[in-house]
Order: structure tokens, then sequence, then C-alpha cells
């Protein structure tokens, strides 16, 4: 598709918002006419549609894309969505539009057949189990909406919107009020869960997801056209909007104003980045200051250990003066001697716990084969 044809699409309005186009086959004929191909590639073209068959199948993809979102029944080439449901639909989003047609078409939707559904996609289905005929004159409407929880990568750390998914089971009333339950049910995505559209790799509405999430932070509701106004017209920064938010936005700018494909790199690693930050950053941080209490007290208890057992050290270095030769345990038995009958002495005599407090003026020196503990020559002298 040509890039104006794209970003026109992208622009168009259904309900109040973004329309889901990039989720659909749209083909655009005059670009495949302008194509070289072989002759094998020219036979398998799809025959040219007039002007009239376009602005037709442009038509039903533009209220089909917002049939959803409708307040009441919408009716398609004979076909009635009913999709009233108590449901907040500016958060709740099928991920594939019903009757549009894409790659999570084939996986996800419901299968049923509408009088515009591609042979193709009915092949698939076909083979994957039971489809439903939904001819002109039926009704499509909500049986029922379950919550389904989602294992997030993160687990709890993971933003509410990707913890959760609803799937709506359908009914199919068919002329002549025959009743078929569709299957599967259509599964909904939280409009921001990012990291759901991208495993589904759709990746338009997860950038249109982020796009949202900063729009939300900016009490705004189309960056898109408020950039392409005067500056007058754009909203406030909060002052509240974190560093990594503000060069998001900026980003943002230049990508929809210069249609700079590295900024839509940029943008969706900022908003990514500022994800992380509000959900792991102040986490972080009292874990810094926690480990920064705790080697602070530390080294006071250190200091504090020290400071008491260094009486220990001074009778350890006369019992040294007076035997060279002598070994750390034998060392640490006579300063628990001379302490042990000492009555303004209040911690241990035992010989093991002394050692490790007189252990630095010792040195390890091979005697005999092995080795053994023996005075510091600086404390012999």
């Amino acid at each position: 598709m040509p890039l104006s044809t794209s970003m026109w699409l992208r622009k168009s309005k259904t309900c109040g918002g973004r329309t889901e186009g990039a989720s659909f086959f749209v083909v655009d004929h005059g670009r495949l006419d302008d194509m070289e191909t072989d002759d094998e590639d020219a036979a398998e073209k799809p025959p040219k549609l007039s002007q009239a068959q376009e602005e037709v199948e442009f038509l039903r993809r533009y209220a089909l894309a917002g049939a959803f979102s409708a307040r009441g029944p919408v009716e398609i080439d004979g076909v009635t969505f009913d999709f009233t449901y108590d449901l907040d639909k500016t958060l709740w989003r099928p991920d594939c539009p019903l009757g549009l047609y894409g790659a999570p078409t084939i996986r996800f939707a419901p299968r049923i057949a509408f009088p515009w559904t591609p042979p193709e996609i009915l092949e698939v289905w076909r083979a994957a189990g039971e489809v439903v005929e939904a001819p002109a004159g039926s009704t499509v409407r909500i049986a029922v909406v379950r919550s389904v929880p989602i294992n997030p990568t993160y687990g709890d750390l993971d933003l509410e919107e990707h913890r959760e998914r609803k799937l709506v089971y359908l009914w199919v009333v068919r002329p002549g009020h025959d009743l078929r339950v569709a299957d599967p049910p259509m599964m909904l995505l939280a409009k921001t869960a990012t990291v759901a559209h991208i495993e589904l790799e759709d990746y338009s509405h997860a950038f249109n997801g982020l796009v949202t999430r900063l729009e939300r932070l900016l009490a705004t509701e189309d960056l898109e056209d408020t950039f392409h106004g005067p500056a007058s017209d754009w909203p406030p920064i909060p002052l509240e909007l974190s560093p990594t938010h503000r060069r998001a936005l900026l980003a943002l700018h230049k990508a929809f104003v210069e249609v700079d494909e590295h900024a839509y790199a940029a943008f969706g690693y900022l908003m990514g980045r500022a994800e992380a930050e509000a959900q792991l950053l102040p986490q972080a941080l009292r874990e810094h200051q926690a480990a920064q209490h705790r080697a602070k007290g530390g080294r006071r208890k250190s200091e504090l250990s020290r400071l008491e057992t260094e009486p220990l050290r001074a009778a350890a270095k006369r019992v040294i003066r007076e035997d060279s030769q002598t070994s750390l345990t034998a060392c640490a038995r006579a300063v628990g001697g001379l302490f042990a009958t000492d009555p303004d002495w209040k911690m241990s005599t035992e010989t093991k716990w002394i050692s490790d407090s007189i252990k630095e003026l010792f040195e390890q020196r091979e005697i005999g084969g092995k080795l053994e503990y023996r005075p510091r020559p600086e404390w012999t002298a």
C-alpha cells in the first residue's frame, strides 16, 4: 500500500479513536498494477475492482472496524452486529475486528462465514473445525464475556493490562431464528496491552497502544492530529511527566511530522524504558538505600567489634613476645586463660572465638610438611 494511503487509513476515525486498519487485509490494486510480475504472478493477481467496487469494499471495512465500539446494532451488507454489552469498550477491543481478515483472524477469530468472507479463509477454517454460516438477515450477538488471566513474563511486576484478557462468546441468529454458537470465542485485549499485541505479532496495535498510554498521561485523545496542528493547540506537559516520557514525546512528534522510521523506533524504546522505570525504579531505589544502610550498619558493627576485642590482641602480642614460635591455638588458649579470671571482661573466652579475633597477628608457614599458623615477624621482635 502506498505510504499516503496507509497514513490516511490510520488517521481515519472510528468512534473517536484511530482506525484499527493495519490488522486486516487492504489491497491497493493500483499499486499491484504498477509492479513488474512474471506470467505466473500475473495469473495469481486478483481481478481488478472498479472504483465503485473499491468504495464498497472500503466502506464495509470501515463499518466493520467500528462495529464493536458502536453504541447500538450496526447492519453491514445485510448482517446485523449487535455488540451491546456492559463492557468498557474504550479499554477492551478485539485483536482483529470481526468480519475483517488478517493473520490474527486465522488463528483466533470466531469461525463465522459472512457473505464477504474470502474463500481462502473458509478453507483454512473448515480444516480447523465447524464454520457457522451467517448469510444476509443474520444477527451476531454477545452471549457472555469472561475474564481470563494471562501469565505475564514478570508476574505481578507487569502492568495490570498485561495480566488479563477477555473472551467473548458469540451467538449467530440466522433467518428463521436458527441459533448457533460461534467457536472459538472472540478475544479482547486491553488497548494498551502492548506485550500481548507483540506476542501476537500485531505491531500496529502494539504501537497504537503505546501512543494511547502517552495520550492518557497528557490527558489528550489524538496526538497525531495535535502534532499536525498549531503548537498553541498542543496539550500542556504535566509537571509530573517523567524525563523519559518527555523524550518519548519528542521522538513521537518527529515520527509523526517527519515520518521518520528511526524516531518511531526510538519512541518504542523510550516508552519501554519509561514503563520499566515506573515499575522497577522505586523498588530498585529502595533496595539500593537498604543496601547502603546495611553496609553502613555492618561497618559500624565491625568498628565497634574491633574496638571491643582490641584487649585480646594486646594480650596476644605479649604472649608472642614471650614465645615467638607459639601457634595460633596455643596463643588463643593462653589469652583466654588471662581473661577468664578478669571480672570486668564480659565477652567470650572460648579458644575458637579468640582465635578469630587475633588471627591477623599470625601467618601460615610450612612446618613438618604441613601448614600451621605462626606469629608474624613484626610481632616477635
